[in-house]
């Protein structure tokens, strides 16, 4: 009986005989074994005296391994059918069984002799000595997989083209093969069982499977069908790999799936992107996007063809609106609308909102919006978006419901950042915002300011604050309203009947078209002006109230027809309906003389009274009597030093005779006892609309000017080409400057003496300010 584990004097091969035959039942999985009891003997045979047993131990435990793999290979090559499973369980009971005896069994000797001799190794010691797990491996690579691996990896192709052709096979032998040859290299610097034997195969034979089902499905199916066939198979494969490959094989994979079933029939996909966008096959261009998203520069020959055929159905959907000269804005913008809105659906759906196609989508609407039929050469499409803007803020537009309106102002927005020409926008906007919030027709504050800041985001807050500058006006107008009434009631002054309100506008921040004509205040309205105009000067001294009675409005109410009727009316209109209080006829002459306003005023305003059949010429001699009560509106504007406010409305040129004398209508009817006779002009005439790019064209010199300034005082020199592109540069998000411009600017700044031209260099500028 042995007393503890102290070195004794031992019978190796009796000692020997019973570890190799427990080994063999642990290799065979034919019988439970207590590795401990082995590790006892191991270490009696690494201790024994005088000698220790370690090297003959090595060999025995060498050769053991050697002829039980042989056996294994002899068992492996006997079956017929199925050796690849033998073959995997065979390499389980022996993997395991190296791995025991590694790490209990011979841990001693591994731990002892094994490691100074793979130390000793290292120093130039030439026996080639190894863990004893290592070693297993080692023989049963050489001794066993190479003479077998054609059969077996044969085995293994089998399986991998049955479950491509979607047969029922043994995932797990195919991934228990591959994970068997990663362990084998294990013992291998150089890996390569695994990468030669195994990978190399595996994409070989892939390539050329796929390379042959493509060419054949094409023929067979079709490209629509062979899209969605080809990204089911790369699907597949990524799965297949996840199993069947190392992770070091998964990129290797999924480029050569890329290379044969996208890159060899890319201009194929490629050619019927055109036909999928005609025919609006969202399905087929989202299969085709996302195959050609894969490989690098699929994309860049389908973007190209978008772009080019959105802009070309864009540029024939402008060419099919009507009155290319004076084309309706809600038809063209909604034209547009409806193109933007087409295409970036088809983005989103079918190119997943990809930021290339935006980018694209962009591109061609920026096109299609400052380059089509109608706007070329010009700076159309920013008035009419503004007209358009101007359609759906005003009181009466029941289309839309306040959500669909901040949905469809959100569009356009949108839109908005297509514009070059942005002055252009915010100059006719900002015209149309003051005509809103002077005769107080727009459909909600809460709307107006929505879309403000909206093109605050767009532009910046310098680009909107005059806008706001307006609805401050507005509200401190009020306030001044409750306060005058407040000191008339306190200070019991009266000034008539009449419900007078007035409009307080800061000069500067209003866009307005200039009053045109002279006018003297009809005498019932005079008393009220008078007074608030005191009354405004005890509160703001200094400043000048310039009156603009071209902007004011009033509600008449008459009585010389059947039934009484207020008459909403400009203060241009009611002069003259005044004056038939105490006349029953009046000439061309009188109104002049009584109004003072000129000709070209007077005709337009007389004509819209005729056309309302208010007035009507005068035949014979009536003998009617009428009489005309007034309310009135009265806007004006509050100066401060050198600075005006002003206030504008829009009338139509109409040319009355002037020769004939004018009485009121007796017979007037009309279904609605308020009538509006001022609509008619308080539409914008050719005549301020030009007035208007007249206006845009000064204020872009200014900026110009300004800019160049600016410019020069930062660089101090530059030279005339560098000057002009930073210019530009510096205008772009603004307006699109032309060069001639640009030039006229730089002019007028050397004569004004801020920039000189060099001594000797007429193309340098020097800063002189």
């Amino acid at each position: 009986m042995m007393n503890g584990l102290g070195r004794q004097d031992i019978d190796f091969n009796t000692i020997w005989k019973n570890i190799a035959d427990q080994v063999y039942k642990i290799l065979t999985g034919s019988q439970n074994v207590s590795a401990m009891f082995l590790y006892e003997d191991v270490y009696k045979l690494c201790i024994a005296q005088p000698q220790p047993y370690c090297e003959p131990l090595y060999e025995n435990i060498k050769k053991f391994f050697e002829q039980h793999v042989d056996q294994i290979l002899l068992i492996i090559l006997d079956t017929k059918s199925d050796t690849i499973s033998e073959y995997l369980k065979q390499w389980k009971l022996f993997f395991s069984g190296c791995e025991l005896c590694n790490k209990v069994i011979f841990r001693y000797l591994n731990l002892n002799w094994i490691s100074k001799k793979i130390q000793d190794k290292k120093f130039g010691h030439p026996p080639d000595v190894y863990e004893i797990q290592i070693l297993g491996l080692m023989i049963w690579k050489e001794r066993l997989f190479f003479k077998i691996k054609d059969r077996v990896l044969k085995c293994v192709e089998i399986l991998i083209q049955k479950d491509r052709d979607g047969e029922l096979v043994q995932h797990q032998f195919i991934s228990q093969f591959m994970e068997s040859l990663i362990k084998l290299d294990s013992v291998d610097k150089d890996r390569t069982l695994y990468l030669i034997e195994y990978e190399a195969s595996y994409l070989e034979n892939t390539r050329q499977f796929y390379t042959r089902e493509s060419v054949a499905f094409i023929a067979s199916s079709g490209i629509s069908s062979y899209m969605k066939k080809a990204e089911t198979r790369i699907d597949e494969e990524e799965q297949r790999s996840q199993k069947y490959l190392n992770s070091s094989s998964h990129d290797k994979m999924r480029r050569l799936l890329h290379s044969i079933l996208i890159e060899k029939h890319k201009e194929l996909l490629q050619s019927e992107c055109i036909n999928y966008l005609k025919d609006e096959k969202l399905d087929e261009i989202y299969n085709m996007y996302k195959l050609l998203s894969r490989i690098e520069g699929g994309l860049a020959p389908v973007l190209e063809t978008v772009q080019k055929y959105i802009q070309h159905v864009g540029i024939d959907a402008i060419k099919s609106i009507p009155d290319r000269n004076n084309p309706d804005p809600k038809i063209y913008v909604e034209t547009l609308l409806k193109i933007y809105l087409q295409f970036s659906s088809i983005i989103k759906k079918s190119f997943n909102n990809d930021v290339s196609f935006i980018t694209v989508l962009d591109l061609a609407c920026h096109k299609i919006f400052n380059q089509n039929h109608i706007t070329r050469n010009t700076t159309k499409s920013p008035e009419l978006l503004a007209k358009y803007c101007d359609m759906l803020l005003k009181k009466g537009n029941k289309q839309h419901e306040e959500i669909e309106l901040e949905e469809k102002l959100g569009q356009i927005i949108v839109l908005f950042k297509y514009v070059d020409d942005k002055d252009v926008f915010q100059k006719f906007y900002s015209k149309m915002l003051s005509r809103r919030l002077i005769n107080g027709t727009s459909v909600s504050d809460d709307i107006e300011k929505f879309m403000i800041t909206g093109l605050k985001q767009a532009c910046g807050f310098e680009y909107t604050s005059k806008f706001q500058r307006m609805f401050n006006d507005i509200t401190l107008s009020a306030e001044t309203n409750e306060e005058f009434k407040n000191h008339l009631v306190k200070n019991s002054l009266s000034i008539g009947k009449i419900d007078f309100s007035i409009l307080v506008l800061t000069s500067g921040s209003w866009s307005l078209h200039s009053q045109t004509s002279s006018f003297i205040v009809p005498q019932e309205l005079t008393l009220c002006i008078s007074a608030f105009q005191q009354y405004y000067s005890t509160q703001h001294q200094g400043r000048k109230l310039n009156w603009l009675h071209h902007l004011c409005k009033a509600e008449a109410k008459s009585f010389f027809a059947k039934k009484s009727y207020d008459f909403q009316v400009t203060n241009f209109q009611l002069g003259i309906l005044l004056i038939f209080n105490t006349q029953d006829s009046v000439s061309l002459d009188e109104i002049t003389k009584f109004t003072n306003l000129n000709e070209n005023e007077l005709s337009r305003t007389l004509q819209s009274l005729l056309e309302a059949k208010i007035l009507i010429p005068k035949k014979k001699d009536p003998n009617n009597n009428n009489n005309n009560n007034s309310n009135n509106n009265n806007n004006n504007n509050n100066n401060n030093g050198e600075s005006d406010n002003s206030l504008v409305d829009s009338a139509n040129n109409m040319q009355p005779s002037s020769t004939q004398e004018y009485i009121v209508n007796s017979a007037y009817s009309n279904k609605r006892s308020k009538v509006k006779v001022s609509s008619s002009l308080q539409k914008e005439t050719p005549l301020q609309n030009e007035e208007t790019y007249k206006g845009i064209d000064e204020d872009r010199k200014l900026y110009l000017q300004a800019s160049i300034v600016r410019i020069m005082k930062a660089r101090k020199t530059m030279n005339h080409v560098s000057l002009i592109q930073e210019v530009i540069e510096h205008s772009r998000l603004r307006f699109q400057p032309n060069i001639p411009m640009i030039k006229k600017c730089i002019e007028q700044l050397i004569e004004k003496e801020y920039i000189t031209r060099a001594e000797g260099e007429s193309d340098r500028y020097l800063y002189a300010a």
